[in-house]
């Protein structure tokens, strides 16, 4: 790994997690959306959410378990502002700060209480969700405690990494929804119902996290797919991981529909939010395999990305490595 490379990046995240004085923080891991509600009652699949086979997103991103972990089962049917959904994730990632263990016997290494540091890893609606959590749990946001202790999950996490967000809906969702083209319309019906979730997912303003939540409380740093999937893709914009544009992806502002590339994506300047979105790169892995380290391939720097070529930012769009999962991306950011 280039030298120059972790230097910055450490520099980087210490601003926001004062990792210098602390031990490798706990990774708490929040799903996506789901069809239905095997997660939120089964721990098994909660697990295997992260998991292809051998492949194992959270093996690879906890340097093979040497790091502590905790995976969170919420009901991903559900909106992202339920209490079966954002009330749930807020719950859990309460009791892993609180020492507790998960479902499986996964435990965070510290409490809180012991001056644990505690990291959550979020996914496609699972950064929905931690938008929705994070952006209200002042008294001052529109829905303050919502349906939880959201400040107490603000007080005690360091930040969000955030693989694949839908932080502005998608235009799949939107097609599932009947609120695409026509063909867009037909080819989404066969795919998946137009369920509670999938509703609260599109791109309309009216149904945004953004309309229902101020500024993240902790910084969300945000990294995506570009590997198109054949046919799902020529219903997105831009540049795209088959399911979720990259106008939503990197929470940028204006229109969430707007045709990015990994040259022009958004920068840090102009995103969903005043403040609290960051971002680090892209990586040719659909929206599957980013969750999943099935695909170790091509990253590109993105501007105001993390990467850094003969001691400046690399060039965006450049390509800054040849072979390197999400997963392992994560397990360079501590």
């Amino acid at each position: 790994m280039n030298r120059r490379w972790m230097s910055w990046a450490t520099g980087l995240l210490l601003a926001g997690a004062s990792l210098a004085a602390q031990a490798a923080p706990c990774l708490i891991f929040v799903h996506g959306k789901q069809t239905d509600t095997g997660t939120y009652t089964s721990y098994s699949n909660a697990r295997s959410y992260w998991q292809n086979g051998s492949d194992d997103f959270i093996k690879v991103a906890s340097k093979n378990f040497a790091t502590s972990y905790y995976v969170v089962g919420y009901n991903g049917t559900q909106p992202y502002w339920h209490s079966q959904a954002a009330g749930e994730v807020a719950s859990e990632i309460i009791a892993a700060t609180n020492g507790a263990s998960d479902a499986g016997g996964n435990s965070c290494a510290q409490s809180h209480a012991q001056g644990g540091s505690f990291w959550v890893i979020a996914h496609s609606m699972g950064n929905t969700v931690m938008d929705f959590i994070l952006g209200n749990d002042d008294a001052s946001d529109p829905n303050y405690n919502y349906n939880g202790s959201y400040e107490t999950v603000a007080s005690r996490l360091s930040l969000v990494v955030s693989l694949s967000g839908a932080h502005r809906g998608s235009e799949g969702a939107d097609a599932v929804c009947g609120q695409s083209s026509g063909g867009c319309n037909w080819a989404a019906s066969w795919i998946q119902d137009c369920d509670s979730a999938t509703s609260w997912l599109r791109s309309s303003d009216d149904v945004q996290v953004r309309t229902f939540a101020s500024a993240p409380a902790r910084n969300i740093y945000l990294t995506g797919g570009y590997e198109a999937i054949f046919g799902a893709s020529a219903c997105l914009s831009g540049e795209d991981d088959g399911v979720v544009q990259h106008a939503s992806q990197y929470a940028c502002g204006g229109s969430a529909t707007a045709s990015y590339n990994n040259d022009n994506v958004c920068n840090n300047g102009f995103k969903q939010e005043s403040s609290g979105f960051f971002n680090l790169d892209t990586a040719h892995e659909n929206h599957g395999d980013i969750k999943d380290h099935s695909d170790e391939d091509t990253r590109r720097m993105i501007p105001d990305g993390i990467w850094t070529c003969g001691g400046s930012p690399c060039s965006p769009g450049s390509q800054v490595q040849s072979s390197m999962s999400s997963a392992e991306f994560v397990a360079i950011l501590y």
